[in-house]
């Protein structure tokens, strides 16, 4: 009987901290919206559904944050006022852009792409022309050498590793020599922490592939030297850091002519 009692008592303790997290949050959800709609003039957000293709959790809270966060990397790299087109491969439904719509050089310069139709369909509806459905393959629906950057936050993370290489040649066909590319990777931080028999074969192989179920569900990791591999001679290294995206490594490339 006491287990019993002391089992209820962790049940309804759990209850209550799950209730207070779902208070906190749809608390959150309202100031954020507040803020967003006396700022922005308007707060649209795509469905669960869509929010759920580029993460793992569905909420409006997860969505506005991982989109500050990708919108101050793009700026970071390319500023306020971008004044050649920018790509932002693997769009999905617009969290990126979400924040970057206040700067209107953004709302020239930014193009965005994505294999998830639904997501491109839903942004056109929110006004955003410069969107374009792509394939799981190259090429992209771009001419040659039109982009003067390139940001890309969780796409070969979830791409086969064995293809890495093709979409790097595909990524330097759009851009224009000199350009810049941010580009995100799954890594050796990630690849720590898995079981060792996935660890064993990163390390002799320089990448691992998980297969998982949903919307591009599926983990790609690589290695620093596989993928240096995979862009040389396409590509300039600036600055490599394990780690900066969540538990992503990420590449700055400069393409070279």
């Amino acid at each position: 009987m006491i287990e019993v009692a002391r089992g209820g008592d962790l049940v309804a303790e759990v209850g209550a901290l799950t209730r207070r997290v779902r208070t906190a949050e749809s608390q959150a959800d309202n100031v954020i919206r507040a803020l967003v709609e006396r700022h922005y003039g308007s707060c649209e957000v795509p469905p669960a559904a869509l929010r759920l293709n580029v993460g793992m959790i569905d909420t409006e809270l997860n969505y506005w944050s991982k989109g500050i966060a990708s919108s101050r990397i793009s700026m970071r790299e390319f500023g306020t006022a971008p004044t050649l087109p920018v790509l932002d491969w693997g769009c999905g439904s617009g969290r990126t852009l979400f924040w970057l719509r206040c700067h209107p050089a953004w709302l020239t310069s930014y193009h965005g792409c994505d294999v998830d139709a639904d997501a491109i369909a839903w942004l056109r509806t929110q006004g955003h022309r410069q969107v374009e459905v792509c394939t799981d393959d190259p090429p992209l629906p771009y001419a040659d050498g039109f982009f003067g950057g390139l940001v890309s936050f969780s796409v070969l993370s979830h791409i086969h590793p064995r293809v890495h290489g093709t979409w790097y040649r595909e990524l330097h066909r759009v851009l224009a020599p000199g350009a810049k590319a941010y580009i995100t990777v799954l890594g050796s931080l990630l690849a720590s922490g898995m079981p060792a028999d996935i660890r064993t074969g990163f390390e002799r192989d320089g990448w691992a592939y998980l297969e998982r179920e949903g919307h591009f569900k599926h983990s790609s990791l690589v290695s620093e030297a596989f993928s240096r591999a995979a862009f040389d001679g396409l590509f300039d290294v600036e600055r490599y850091i394990v780690g900066e995206y969540g538990n992503m490594d990420t590449f700055v490339l400069r393409r070279k002519g």
